[in-house]
């Protein structure tokens, strides 16, 4: 059974600033929460990502969960969180999957800074520096449509370096700072004696497993979570120190613009760094698994004579530029753990095309690719037995991951 999120929250995309609805778990040993000033917190990290939303995908999915609960009992703080337009997270689904992947990347931003203030300890936020054998891993993990948008993720520190030293007004520094304030506030529960929520883990912001009617009485005796998040936000900007850097600032309405100096935040000392994996749960063969088999099956000389064959010059450089995109997000499947598992009843997939391209990947040079074909299994893993196949294989594979 899944133990209830230490923290249930919202973040803004750094696409488009919409909310999203989010969930941090803490680990589980023998049935008891591990906490930061546990020696044996192992400080391993995973982002789990739901199907599509139009069809009812959220991050109570039942696959989400599975693979949810697995991860905790392995010592992995697991972060859950809605896309845009699925349950109450802001805004609707893409047609691109674009805004999805940048929905996906603020979830792994603040992850990474909440882990790093989370082993800070209680009024000395510094982190705890790791030896190189024990580097922690960042399991990045989807199923269905959220594996796909976890296949097209591009490696972790392009995106990751937006997070550094942002400008105060954008959605990187308020991602990073509600890491901080919520790692803070967790530090000090944990560390304060005899304290009620220790068990219980703070919520902070949605009360989606909550009924209605006790929504609403919550709401009348307590103070807006959001609002609470963002005096918290306020007072860690009243007691930092800032970067100032001169940007260039389009005018608005006739208004103010050009070259003005832009405070942003310092980068943070030793920030802790992760050995990045990827697990994909019954990834569809969408656009990117398309594109996957292409660039192993079709040569460079013959793309760029199918470009030739017309169209204006425009299109011709989008298309490069997303070729090189899909390229280099394939290839830090083989270039890191990876592990991709699919029924051989999935009905979303061609079975054809998806061993090609698992061959493919997983026998490429120096490839770090493994997948797992399960029989009998669709795409729902409601099939006699297959639960427990997946369940296996995420263990086998996320255990691999912890033990170095």
């Amino acid at each position: 059974m899944l133990p209830r999120p230490n923290l249930s929250f919202t973040l803004p995309s750094i696409h488009d600033n919409n909310k999203l609805d989010c969930r941090i778990y803490h680990p589980v040993r023998s049935n008891q929460p591990l906490t930061p000033s546990d020696p044996s917190w192992p400080r391993h990290a995973a982002v789990v990502a739901h199907p599509y939303a139009p069809l009812g995908g959220s991050y109570d999915d039942p696959i989400v969960l599975l693979v949810t609960n697995t991860l905790l009992h392995l010592g992995f703080v697991v972060a859950t969180f809605n896309f845009r337009g699925a349950s109450s997270s802001n805004g609707r689904t893409s047609w691109t999957s674009k805004p999805e992947r940048a929905d996906y990347m603020s979830v792994v931003g603040f992850l990474v800074y909440y882990l790093h203030y989370l082993g800070a300890p209680r009024n000395e936020l510094r982190p705890i520096e790791a030896d190189e054998n024990s580097t922690p891993t960042l399991l990045l993990a989807g199923y269905s449509y959220g594996a796909m948008v976890t296949l097209q993720l591009p490696p972790l520190d392009s995106y990751l370096s937006h997070f550094a030293s942002p400008a105060t007004h954008t959605a990187f520094a308020d991602i990073r700072l509600r890491a901080q304030h919520l790692a803070e506030e967790q530090v000090i529960m944990f560390t304060t004696p005899a304290s009620p929520r220790k068990s219980l883990g703070m919520r902070v912001g949605g009360n989606e497993d909550i009924s209605p009617k006790a929504r609403d009485k919550q709401r009348a005796h307590s103070p807006d979570p959001e609002e609470k998040i963002r005096r918290g936000v306020r007072d860690i900007l009243s007691r930092s120190k800032f970067i100032h850097r001169r940007r260039n600032i389009p005018p608005v309405d006739q208004g103010t613009g050009g070259d003005i100096e832009v405070p942003c935040l310092e980068h943070v000392n030793n920030l802790i760094r992760f050995r990045t994996a990827y697990l994909l749960v019954s990834p569809p063969l969408g656009f990117v698994t398309n594109l996957a088999t292409m660039s192993f099956t079709m040569s460079f000389s013959n793309l760029w004579a199918k470009k030739k064959k017309g169209g204006p010059a425009k299109n011709h450089e989008v298309d490069r530029k997303r070729e090189e995109g899909e390229v280099e997000a394939e290839a830090k499947l083989t270039a890191n753990p990876t592990l991709a598992i699919y029924g051989d009843q999935d009905s979303f997939l061609s079975m054809k095309k998806m061993r090609d391209w698992a061959t493919q990947l997983s026998g490429a040079e120096g490839s770090q690719f493994r997948y797992v074909e399960v029989s009998t299994a669709g795409h729902f893993w409601i099939e006699h037995g297959v639960a427990h196949e997946l369940r296996e294989a995420v263990y086998t594979f996320s255990a691999r991951l912890v033990k170095g």
